[in-house]
């Protein structure tokens, strides 16, 4: 049976991003509260534990939650303009959407962002950090803003808002790093969009997997991570619309859901479980390391999926990335469950999770398991040499301290995320609507003062003067 690109389903998009905000939520835990579940062993010649074990690892040692959300944007950003395209045959109307679409991105995330980001400035003055500042996890510590007199914090509340969308520093939220690349690379879609509107089929589809190659044979830092992952959203948005492409997975399915797919999703796993350091600690990693990294044993990156000067472990984790998003692609069958109402509930309050799951878990769930107050408490002083004593950081009171911290902050992130876009979203989604009303022209046609401000003519009762590409006509 052949398939309309009209008929096709694409909730699974919501559904990975809601099953991605819980891999954020897994890895920040573990980057708090066992940050050993990075490495392949807790040390040389010590027997795993099962999580670290390959797959089983991935959700919990980072490197692919910022990546899926990069290849989210490059499909979302290019999926109606393509569809507006390929449906119904109008590129002006697609270039449209493209504009509209660019107009509303920096809103969309710059209002959220600056708001999340004043919570936590607040958070700071009431002091609500110092468990925080002084717990044993150096993660933790990095993440949590140094107190500050309220005249000096105040000022680093404005810096604070400007680094995040100039270098990606963001000291009230270091998880805001992702909005600035993630920004410019809708901007990447909505040019190259714009770019290969007009092109014939097959060379659009050319600039697409150029765009990817050229990604990854880039080794500056955080190309695998956006530009590749920006460039498949777009080419996978592509294929979605193509028709013949439709009907020759409709006329697999069986054989892509249940052979291909589970193949990539294999092999694509076992290569992202690289870890994230210490991979000569086990047997597996070491032999991953040999093969994908260092395979002429002269300690010289360099290979072909891993070139030389690459970030290996953001490298490896794309690989896994990009097997991931065309094995459900391919697959219906994976579609559906990731179009599940649950997985779709999740993906709707994924963005709002990101902004506060980071604020939650250095207040509550520190709170939880070091204590409120921050003490006992003693600054490191000198030796009687004159050099610096070695910190003593707060401990944690027991594990089950942490289990239980996980399961507030889990609960709290989610009740959190539903109030922010309740009210917090909805509030800057009416004000980006407001602006957008406000700037272009109406839908359905433009009113008499758009006209005018153009300097097209003006309209009387004899009717409108003819606009400049009118003229002559």
């Amino acid at each position: 049976m052949s398939a309309r690109p009209n008929q096709r389903n694409i909730k699974w998009v919501e559904g990975l991003r809601g099953i991605t905000s819980i891999l954020v939520i897994c890895t920040h835990v573990t980057r708090a509260f066992d940050f050993a579940l990075f490495w392949p062993a807790d040390e040389i010649h010590k027997p795993p534990r099962l999580l670290q074990l390959p797959y089983l690892r991935i959700p919990y040692q980072g490197r692919i939650g910022v990546p899926i959300f990069a290849f989210l944007t490059g499909f979302v950003c290019a999926y109606k303009p393509l569809k507006l395209a390929y449906q119904h045959g109008n590129a002006p109307a697609s270039l449209k959407a493209v504009a509209r679409s660019a107009f509303r991105r920096p809103p969309r995330l710059i209002l959220p962002a600056m708001i999340a980001t004043l919570i936590s400035f607040v958070l700071s003055c009431l002091g609500a950090y110092k468990a925080a500042n002084r717990c044993d996890s150096f993660w933790v510590r990095f993440d949590a803003p140094a107190p500050l007199p309220f005249r000096e914090n105040l000022k680093r509340l404005f810096s604070t808002s400007l680094t995040t969308w100039t270098n990606t520093e963001n000291i009230y939220d270091r998880h805001q790093w992702a909005m600035r690349p993630l920004l410019i690379g809708a901007f990447q879609v909505y040019i190259v969009l714009a770019a290969t509107i007009g092109m014939r089929f097959k060379y659009r589809i050319l600039v697409h997997v150029l765009l990817i190659l050229y990604w990854l044979i880039n080794v500056n830092p955080m190309t695998e991570t956006f530009g590749a992952m920006l460039a498949l959203g777009t080419l996978l948005a592509e294929l979605a619309q193509h028709r013949p492409t439709q009907n020759f997975i409709s006329s697999h399915q069986r054989v892509l859901t249940f052979i291909v797919a589970p193949i990539l999703l294999l092999v694509g796993g076992y290569i992202g479980s690289y870890p994230h350091e210490h991979e000569d600690w086990a047997s597996w990693s070491l032999s991953l390391h040999r093969f994908l990294v260092n395979p002429d044993g002269d300690e010289i990156r360099g290979s072909f999926l891993v070139p030389k000067g690459a970030d290996a472990p953001r490298r490896t984790s794309a690989y896994f990335i990009m097997c991931t998003a065309v094995s459900i692609f391919i697959s219906p069958l994976l579609q559906k469950l990731l179009s599940h109402r649950l997985l779709i509930w999740l993906g709707h309050h994924s963005f709002a999770v990101y902004l506060v799951h980071g604020t939650i878990l250095r207040t509550v769930g520190i709170w939880i398991v070091y204590g409120i107050t921050g003490e006992p408490w003693q600054e490191a002083g000198k030796n009687e040499d004159g050099s610096k004593k070695e910190q003593e950081w707060l401990h944690p009171k027991s594990r089950s301290h942490k289990m239980a911290a996980i399961l507030v902050f889990t609960i709290l992130t989610y009740i959190a995320a539903w109030a922010w876009m309740k009210y917090v979203d909805a509030a800057c989604a009416r004000a980006t609507q407001w602006l957008e009303s406000r700037v272009f022209d109406e839908e359905d046609g433009e009113s008499k003062d758009d006209i005018a401000e153009k300097g097209y003519g003006h309209i009387n009762g004899n009717g409108r003067l003819p606009r400049p590409h009118e003229a002559g006509s």
